[in-house]
């Protein structure tokens, strides 16, 4: 191993260590610690007395006690005898700096800011936070919140929540204190427990991707449970959830999803980019499940922990009623659940040993006289197919006047110990006669729910979670050589100039670098510039004034097309800088632009698309693809990626995210357009926008798709640039 790859690991042992911190440590010192009942130092000391587990324990308060909730009590942290591994802080923020700084000289590793006080209200807030986070980046302590609820693990409840949740498999990560403790108190209700219960407060420090990354190699947790209201560093969050959600699942509920508080933008792309777009991508990258609600997060954990995943996508229904089958079959297909299909050998087993008036097909229906019997004889037949035509069953139960529901229960939990490979998720439907049969198979480890619909959204979680965890590598975009000072230099060109907006010939020459096709373009400032730049380019022509003030460059005399050769270039050279002098004299005139005319009569076919780019606060560049023209904002058929994680699989689902795909296949007897172009074009925009950050909005609209084999051009682009 080399000095590097030494120093490398030496880092992430390191990083462990200062996160073991938090969860494992083997000294705690509470900052404000009080045997005052009322005060949140106490409720952190009785909730250590109720969970401590080989952790040593010390108040530290400067009144003189020496015992507190039954742990010693010291007058300062430095004070204390051993080594501090973590300190819990619940004093007024205008002592925080004191206390600080004794951690630093107690050399403590990680600090847990319970106190409020800071950047969460305002400018003054801000600076105090910003003083100690100084003091502890200096001196290499980790820290928690502020403004925080806290932190629980199998080893400390150093919070000062009403109560310690019970030992599970789910650890939660929440961005808010009151959903922590109103979750903590819900579960004790229904029977749900925690291995890592962590609020994140401020995110001064260690935030939602630290904790995710530290989870995802914790063996005492199954499944991560996230609340979320805002990512700071989006790269970071899919790097480390991407990896995490190889190993268990992850699941958040992110809030602020709403439209209001958009941004304005200038830019097709930037106006039709909803707030939550990005979210929704960057969760599809990393393989995070999505929970909508509070209740369908924790409906999706107490799933996970107890269910299997799915060897297929395809499920049967086995039911004793009629109605709930049809209102079954109908969620399948909106939730993406596959339906089963039965072997002709299975069907016919059932049909022999079922009522003739029995449906044989999925769904399975045994009849509303079923007694629990014929539910045995269904779930055994269709769990002798193969797994690829069933990989479960969601079996739903109507108390009857024959269903005996305990007996089913126990049926259906002796044919899930006969075949635990496959996956059984029941929906009792019912109130009194059904809710100790429900209860019976939760028990045993298999998920029922009031409904069919909520189980259904639970299986189609778990199909979720096995095809992210099948997940195939991705193939990168290709790298392209560019002169890339010769780009900046244009962007800094236009910053001198103040001008947010690249003019078409700069756009001309930055899409020549990453050979995209598109009308060749250039700057004429004199007759002989316009005669030599129309013969290079080649006729026809057409010629544009170039002028930051004016927009409708027709008004003015400003356009004239179809230049055939360099006489009639010199000579609308001088009529459109006539024109333009007379009637805007107050124009600020750069030049005349120069562009090649594309003939779309040659072409076999023309569609008009869109492809452009908005740049993303929390996860930077989103592409967009759509159809393209007049109508892009009407019609809305549009798509996104993130730019920085772009793949060629991503470029090719993106184009066929859209009804435009149909167009471009070819309808009616058209040719196909020609896609592999179209693919380039978003995957050389993705690289383009990565590699200058400075490049805040681009639309290239229309973007002309030409049949397969002709191309495509880029006609208008529009490329905005920050200041």
């Amino acid at each position: 191993m080399n000095d590097e790859s030494k120093s490398h690991v030496e880092r992430e042992k390191s990083m462990e260590s200062m996160m073991d911190a938090f969860f494992k440590p083997r000294v705690i010192a509470v900052i404000g610690g009080s045997s005052t009942h009322g005060k949140v130092g106490n409720a952190v000391m009785r909730n250590l007395r109720d969970r401590s587990i080989d952790t040593t324990v010390y108040a530290v308060n400067p009144k003189g006690e020496t015992e507190c909730e039954g742990f010693p009590c010291v007058a300062s942290v430095t004070d204390i005898p051993e080594d501090v591994d973590l300190a819990v802080i619940c004093i007024p923020a205008r002592a925080i700096l004191d206390a600080i700084d004794g951690c630093v000289t107690k050399c403590v590793k990680a600090i847990v800011v319970i106190t409020a006080g800071f950047k969460e209200v305002g400018a003054e807030g801000s600076k105090l936070e910003a003083q100690f986070m100084e003091r502890c980046k200096a001196a290499g302590i980790r820290v928690l919140g502020p403004n925080c609820l806290g932190i629980i693990s199998l080893k400390h409840n150093s919070t000062f929540a009403p109560l310690t949740p019970k030992e599970g498999s789910i650890a939660m990560i929440s961005q808010s204190g009151a959903i922590m403790t109103g979750v903590s108190d819900w579960s004790v209700l229904n029977d749900i427990g925690f291995s890592a219960f962590i609020s994140l407060g401020n995110k001064a420090d260690v935030d939602e991707s630290d904790f995710l990354e530290y989870l995802a190699e914790d063996p005492n947790t199954k499944i991560i449970v996230c609340y979320l209201e805002a990512i700071n560093d989006g790269t970071k969050f899919i790097n480390v959830v991407s990896e995490a959600s190889k190993k268990k699942p992850v699941i958040i509920l992110k809030s602020g999803v709403s439209e209001a508080g958009a941004r304005a933008a200038s830019s097709h792309t930037g106006a039709l980019a909803g707030s939550d777009i990005a979210y929704e991508l960057a969760f599809a990258k990393a393989g995070v499940i999505r929970a909508k609600t509070l209740y369908e997060l924790f409906s999706y954990s107490k799933t996970f922990t107890i269910a299997k995943i799915p060897k297929s996508e395809n499920f049967a229904i086995v039911t004793n009623a009629g109605g709930p089958g049809i209102i079954s079959t109908d969620a399948f297909e909106s939730e993406g659940v596959g339906i089963a299909r039965f072997s002709q050998d299975i069907i016919q087993k059932l049909r022999d040993e079922l009522p003739a008036e029995a449906a044989v097909y999925d769904p399975v229906d045994i009849v509303g006289d079923a007694p629990p019997e014929r539910y045995d004889l269904a779930l055994r037949t269709v769990f002798l197919d193969t797994f690829e035509n069933c990989a479960g069953t969601l079996i739903i139960l109507t108390p009857q006047a024959d269903t005996r529901p305990n007996e089913c229960s126990d049926i259906i939990i002796k044919v899930h110990e006969d075949f635990p490979d496959h996956v059984i998720v029941a929906a009792y439907i019912g109130g009194k006669n059904v809710i100790e049969a429900a209860q019976k198979l939760r028990d045993a480890g298999i998920p029922c729910y009031d409904f069919p619909e909520e189980a259904i959204k639970n299986i189609a979680g778990l199909i979720k979670y096995a095809r992210i965890q099948n997940r195939t590598v991705e193939t990168p975009i290709p790298a392209i050589d560019i002169n890339k000072e010769k780009i900046a230099g244009i962007i800094a060109g236009a910053r001198e100039d103040q001008r947010p907006m690249l003019l078409n010939y700069e756009t001309s020459a930055i899409f020549t670098e990453y050979q995209i096709p598109h009308p060749k373009t250039k700057l004429a400032k004199t007759v002989n510039d316009a005669r030599q730049c129309a013969s290079e380019i080649g006729f026809p022509v057409v010629m544009k004034i170039v002028s930051p003030q004016i927009v409708h460059k027709s008004d003015v005399g400003g356009v004239i097309l179809d230049v055939k050769d360099a006489d009639e270039a010199e000579a609308a050279f001088i009529k459109i800088l006539s024109s333009v002098q007379r009637l805007r004299p107050d124009a600020t005139i750069l030049g005349i632009e120069v562009q090649e005319m594309i003939d779309r009569a040659t072409k076999q076919k023309t569609t008009e698309l869109i492809i452009g780019m908005s740049r993303d606060t929390q996860f930077g560049p989103l592409i967009m693809f759509g159809m393209g023209g007049i109508y892009v904002n009407f019609l809305k058929d549009i798509s996104f990626r993130l730019g920085n994680f772009l793949t060629v699989e991503d470029s090719r689902k993106m184009i066929q995210d859209t009804k435009t795909y149909t167009l471009l296949r070819g309808v009616r007897g058209e040719p196909p357009s020609d896609l592999d172009e179209v693919e380039g074009v978003i995957q050389k925009i993705a690289r383009l926008v990565t590699d200058f950050p400075e490049i805040v909005e681009l639309d290239i609209n229309p973007l002309l798709a030409f049949a397969k084999g002709e191309g495509v051009s880029a006609v208008d682009i529009k490329i905005t640039i920050k200041l």
